[in-house]
């Protein structure tokens, strides 16, 4: 998944295992797959997800991060 932005909220259910911080060359995976249901945000405090449940609890699921440095060649 590609994060936009500073907050998003899911659209529809989603299974996320990695996500990559748009304007960055930071992908953070997960260590277990997370699960969004329709209408939760998800957002990053540093290089940490925060995940806003609908019942209005927050979860900060376990991750590692790296940076990537992405090369393009243009044909």
């Amino acid at each position: 998944m590609q994060l936009f932005g500073n907050r998003i909220t899911a659209p529809k259910a989603l299974m996320i295992r990695e996500i990559m911080v748009n304007d960055s060359c930071v992908v953070v995976t997960l260590d277990r797959a997370l699960f969004l249901r329709a209408g939760e945000q998800l957002w990053f405090e540093g290089t940490q997800p925060v995940v806003e449940r609908l019942d209005g609890s927050r979860v900060r699921p376990p991750r590692t991060w790296c940076t990537v440095t992405w090369a393009y060649k243009l044909l």
